[in-house]
């Protein structure tokens, strides 16, 4: 489905000369990741209504997608796989979120959320086996996770130490925990196929 309307949209473009033939599979490919990433931004936003935390939706989307661009990580193998597992994991974030008694625990998720981040720093990024990167296109990218992490870092310190809008921003740290748990997950994949 995402590749046949990549291709519609491309076509589209070619037929209306805004685009040379030459470019047609670099915007076929941008169409089909465009609007692969506005389906998964959907069914998070579905699941989030459904469980009545639409703003706790757009938190956690707003510091997962920014980072997750950035550090790399497990990528599933193809998209239907890739929506199922996001939005598997994004349900098992507001089960753990709505579960969790924050202002008890604020500490040991200030501490989990310290560790991951340094983990983070240490790893990413992660090259996707399509898309590797220059040694100068990774120092960007370290320096870009190291400044989005740290206001994340930030934010959610913050919050829980002076004990403010906490029950949302305690979805910023489950994007951060997220994403610690994709780099491992494909650094062990990595590991296994050598």
């Amino acid at each position: 489905m995402f590749k046949s309307l990549s291709y519609k949209f491309a076509n589209i473009l070619i037929r209306n000369e805004v685009i040379e033939n030459e470019d047609f599979e670099i915007y076929r490919y941008g169409f089909e990741t465009l609007t692969y990433f506005i389906v998964n931004i959907s069914v998070a936003l579905f699941i989030g209504i459904i469980f009545d935390k639409f703003i706790h939706t757009i938190v956690f989307l707003s510091c997962y997608c920014t980072l997750r661009q950035f550090t790399g990580g497990y990528h599933a193998r193809n998209y239907t796989e890739c929506t199922i597992t996001f939005a598997a994991m994004y349900g098992l974030i507001i089960l753990v979120a709505n579960n969790i008694d924050i202002y008890r625990f604020k500490y040991l998720l200030i501490l989990l959320l310290l560790v991951s981040t340094t983990v983070i720093y240490k790893v990413a990024p992660l090259e996707h086996r399509n898309k590797p990167l220059s040694i100068d296109e990774k120092m960007n990218y370290k320096n870009v996770i190291k400044k989005i992490t740290f206001l994340i870092n930030f934010i959610v310190i913050t919050s829980l130490t002076f004990n403010v809008i906490s029950e949302y921003i305690i979805y910023s740290a489950l994007a951060v925990f997220l994403i610690l748990i994709l780099l491992l997950v494909q650094i062990m994949i990595n590991y296994y196929k050598k």
